[in-house]
């Protein structure tokens, strides 16, 4: 585990020997090591270069000690001076690796245990304090670090690698960009933080080349720690960053507004009271059954029934006490009182949601509910998994699906539409913008934010209509939805025609 003040995980020497092999080969002069530790990354370069200068900066003096042994290691904070022009080189101007493991903690964190180890709230390079470098008031101080080192060796050849979470990684890509450093290449190789250093993150090999040549803020990905040729290119394109280049390339004409609004799944934070299991009747999960007015139970598909395609028969029930978020639930007492009794008789539990977005609200509200939730046709993609899956989900026994708030939906009241939708997001240009846009080592790598972005308009008009027409047909068919020639026709017509 880590020293949460100084956020250091110390670099196992066979990590940091197997990426220090993975860097070009350049001759460098001058080796810095920022946050060193007890120096392994000193000591691996030592080995492939050891007549370059080495230098390391520590703030913690028993790690400085051991560290030195492998060069000329600074006692300080390295949030105290210019990283490139501060430090008293011997050794004559020239290429310089930076390399390293700089601290996994957040500014925040540091904050409640009252360290000083972290960056003073003041301007830096003319813009206004931290919070306006890294866009954020909580934000990981490697994120900082790396942002001060690329900004203070801009203007001389360099190479920096270090190991950081990737989001970080992404994030200085995206500032690099927006803010005209001078990178002229990059890469990331992802690491098994679990295994080295085990951390529940992703994290990566991030090498950054800066100097003259044309500036490029695109990264080559490579697939695992030691592969040696790149499987993809992530980049920012026209300000915004991308995870695939090249598909985005592909498809970035349908990189747009989506005609269509997409909706979340409902919230409500009590599973054990509002989520039903279906066994001969909808019962608790201790197996008690629940006697409530039907016109409140909903057949409920979660995101790995949508993802896993387990939607043919109904396992799940949900309890749904609103048509709007903002409906007033004390009229049930009259409308539906065995649903009032059943929500009363479990009011402990409803009433302790944690969450402050029920506060002021009416008893036992939820939210992610509107029109939308009761269309009988619906589009549905889970938010969590990592490969995207469209399904088309008709009613059951007349009544509507309804879907977690891990799952992301669109309503139709045509199954016809529907249909149509459902095959211009399965295609491949869909498939090639969300390919381009998401990033599949996020926690919830489909967001609305993306799925909004689809523009199916786009889409429609780049698909022959009589291939869109078939493939539609097909696609209602194998879902068991009714349709007619005639409405297949006018869905189609319509996603072809500009919206309103």
């Amino acid at each position: 585990m880590p020293n949460n003040e100084f956020g250091d995980f110390q670099t196992p020497i066979e990590l940091a020997r197997a990426l220090v092999n993975t860097l070009p080969r350049r001759q460098w002069t001058r080796v810095l090591e920022p946050t060193c530790g007890v120096g392994n990354f000193l000591s691996v370069v030592g080995e492939s270069h050891p007549e370059a200068e080495r230098v390391g900066i520590e703030v913690q003096p028993e790690y400085a000690a051991a560290a030195s042994a492998f060069g000329r290691v600074i006692t300080a904070s390295i949030f105290d001076f210019d990283l490139a022009r501060d430090i008293a080189w011997t050794s004559d101007p020239g290429p310089t690796l930076v390399v390293g493991n700089p601290p996994w903690v957040t500014n925040s964190q540091l904050s409640v245990l009252g360290s000083s180890n972290r960056p003073a709230r003041a301007n830096t390079g003319n813009v206004r304090g931290i919070d306006a470098i890294t866009g954020s008031s909580n934000f990981d101080i490697a994120e900082f670090i790396w942002i001060k080192l690329l900004a203070e060796f801009a203007d001389r050849p360099a190479t920096v690698a270090m190991i950081c979470k990737t989001q970080v990684a992404r994030n200085v890509l995206l500032h690099c960009a927006r803010h005209g450093l001078p990178i002229t290449g990059s890469s990331l190789r992802p690491i098994d933080a679990k295994k080295w250093f085990d951390a529940g993150v992703d994290a990566c090999w991030f090498v950054v080349e800066l100097g003259t040549g044309a500036t490029d803020h695109t990264a080559q990905m490579y697939p695992s720690m030691d592969a040696p040729h790149p499987s993809s290119r992530i980049g920012v394109v026209d300000g915004q960053l991308v995870a695939d280049v090249d598909a985005y390339e592909r498809s970035k004409q349908f990189d747009g507004i989506s005609p269509l609004m997409w909706r979340q799944g409902i919230k409500h934070d009590a599973s054990a009271v509002m989520e039903l299991a279906e066994n001969d009747g909808p019962r608790t999960k201790l197996g008690a059954s629940v006697d409530v007015e039907k016109d409140f139970l909903f057949p409920l598909f979660k995101c790995t029934d949508v993802y896993r395609d387990k939607l043919s028969e109904v396992s799940r029930w949900m309890i749904v006490p609103q048509s709007h978020t903002g409906d007033d639930t004390a009229q049930l007492a009259d409308s539906a009182p065995k649903l009032w009794k059943y929500l009363t008789d479990n009011a402990t539990a409803l009433d302790g949601r944690k969450s402050s977005i029920y506060r002021s609200r009416a008893r036992f509200c939820i939210f992610g509910v509107g029109p939308y939730t009761f269309a009988p046709y619906k589009i549905a993609i889970s938010g969590f998994h990592k490969v995207p899956q469209f399904r088309m989900v008709g009613p059951y026994d007349g009544r509507p699906a309804v879907f977690d708030d891990a799952t992301y939906l669109l309503p139709f009241e045509d199954p016809a539409a529907c249909a149509v939708a459902h095959v211009l997001l399965s295609g491949q240009e869909a498939t090639d913008l969300i390919a381009a846009l998401a990033f599949w080592d996020s926690k919830r790598p489909v967001t609305k934010k993306l799925l909004q972005r689809i523009d199916l308009h786009a889409i429609a008009c780049a698909t022959d209509p009589r291939t869109l027409r078939e493939r539609a047909a097909d696609a209602a068919a194998a879902h068991g939805l009714p349709f007619e020639t005639a409405s297949l026709i006018r869905a189609v017509d319509l996603a072809r025609e500009l919206p309103p």
